[in-house]
């Protein structure tokens, strides 16, 4: 296929900062609302007059739309140029922000999550590419790669305590309102500092990306359905099956179709399929996580938003801790297998504490459990990150980081609708002890999956 001339140039150094600038804004913007919205369930609920099912719908919109999209989304800034998916990422982001607070019903709610979702599918991409672009020194890309991770885990730290404070203050749709000025801003820097990539002419997988909507899509309705209708109803079941043949129907796709979005060949290395597994298991058990302590905070304690914000500090903060003190030592030490297997073994032990404690009355014991999942998570997820990135050719190296956010954000998808079905009952306290057993499940296979990978690199050596 045709390739149009780079019209990529050397920025200044002070041009490069204000478009990193820009990057930056973005990235914190799409961060902060996939887990500021955690907190906000119940105000949502009782303010919409709907049901915790609806307001399910009301978070996986938004995940949904960036799982199912970002493949797709990658190649679409390939092929139009990185610097303009940002900024109409960014303009739609900020649009679908501002028709989200204003919403009258939680249906209109859910439309705008869902052109939210689609923004931010657009945007992620670029955010991490467009690094390249900016920085053509070795030193001067990695520094920003580093405060670009940083920026990730800043917003996931602070994004429920800010919500949760600006809930109390303001009502639910200040959580909205603060992504315009945030997106404002990266617009009229993007345009200032960012130049445009080289453009590649890359076919679109239609095929492809049609049935992994559907599928995520499907199995997503039928396990919200399910909470309310029953796991036996008809309606739970005929979308569950169609999902698993929407899901067939991706697969053959990707088999048939000449440039497909996600090869299959690309998961024929053990190490990819355990660091792509690993990705969804984590987005499964820290978004879990916070999904059923912010709902047991206000609904079981009966605490305000803004002090179940405090209190899930532990876990958020303890992210980003993970991430930016404890990986670099551990993975030094023991190698990045023992340490994606070290993360997931916190992580068990969260689950354990916040099993047994979170029945009883004192906070601190609970807080140690979040404490230990938020450590957990980023751990884990720099290790298989790790893992993952020297295993694929250098071509090959967007499509990994697509498939790994891809399989993060479903594990997110599937944590809000499996754990919701279950919590979606007036019994909340009696739910509980379930909802923290299937987390407790899912790291368990977590674990298994991480040890195929120590077991293939201690037969290597």
């Amino acid at each position: 296929m045709e390739v149009t001339e780079p019209r990529h140039r050397r920025l200044p150094k002070r041009a490069a900062r204000v478009g990193f600038a820009a990057i930056c804004l973005g990235y914190f913007a799409i961060i902060v609302d996939g887990s500021v919205l955690n907190i906000a369930v119940p105000a949502l609920r009782d303010d919409l007059k709907t049901s915790l099912a609806a307001v399910q719908w009301v978070i996986n919109a938004y995940t949904l739309c960036l799982a199912a999209l970002l493949l797709t989304a990658g190649a679409l800034g390939d092929r139009w140029g990185l610097r303009r998916c940002f900024l109409w990422g960014t303009a739609l982001f900020t649009a679908a922000s501002v028709a989200c607070s204003l919403a009258p019903t939680v249906h209109v709610l859910i439309g705008a999550r869902v052109v939210q979702g689609v923004g931010a599918a657009a945007l992620l991409p670029a955010t991490l590419a467009l690094i390249r672009t900016l920085f053509t020194d070795p030193g001067e890309r990695a520094r920003a790669t580093a405060i670009w991770v940083s920026t990730g885990a800043i917003s996931t730290a602070v994004g429920p305590m800010i919500g949760g404070l600006l809930i109390d203050a303001f009502g639910w749709r200040s959580i909205f309102l603060i992504n315009v000025p945030i997106g404002v801003a990266a617009i009229l820097l993007g345009r200032a500092g960012l130049t445009e990539a080289p453009k590649h002419e890359r076919k679109i997988d239609h095929a492809g990306q049609l049935t992994a909507v559907l599928t995520l899509g499907l199995i997503t309705a039928g396990v919200i359905v399910s909470g309310s209708a029953g796991w036996t109803s008809p309606l739970s079941l005929g979308l569950l099956a169609a999902g698993i043949a929407s899901g067939a129907g991706f697969w053959f796709a990707e088999r048939t179709v000449r440039e497909p979005m996600l090869p299959l060949s690309f998961f024929s290395v053990r190490v990819r399929s355990v660091a792509v597994a690993s990705a969804g298991f984590m987005g499964f058990l820290f978004y879990g996580t916070l999904f059923v302590m912010s709902l047991y905070f206000q609904d079981l304690r009966g605490w305000s938003a803004g002090a179940a914000g405090i209190a899930l500090l532990p876990l958020t903060v303890g992210s980003m801790i993970g991430s930016l003190v404890l990986y670099r030592p551990i993975s030094r030490r023991v190698g990045n297998p023992v340490t994606l297997l070290t993360g997931f073994g916190c992580c068990a032990a969260g689950i354990a504490v916040l099993l047994v404690f979170t029945r009883a009355e004192p906070y601190v014991p609970v807080a140690a459990g979040l404490l230990l999942v938020g450590l957990s998570s980023t751990v884990a997820f720099s290790a298989l990150t790790s893992l993952l990135v020297p295993s694929v050719p250098v071509d090959q190296s967007g499509m990994a980081s697509g498939v790994q956010n891809t399989s993060r954000q479903s594990g997110a998808l599937m944590s809000v609708s499996v754990l919701g079905a279950i919590l979606n009952s007036a019994a909340f306290a009696g739910r509980l002890p379930i909802a923290l057993s299937v987390l407790a499940a899912v790291v368990v296979l977590a674990l298994g999956t991480a040890s195929l990978t120590a077991r293939t690199r201690e037969s290597s050596t």
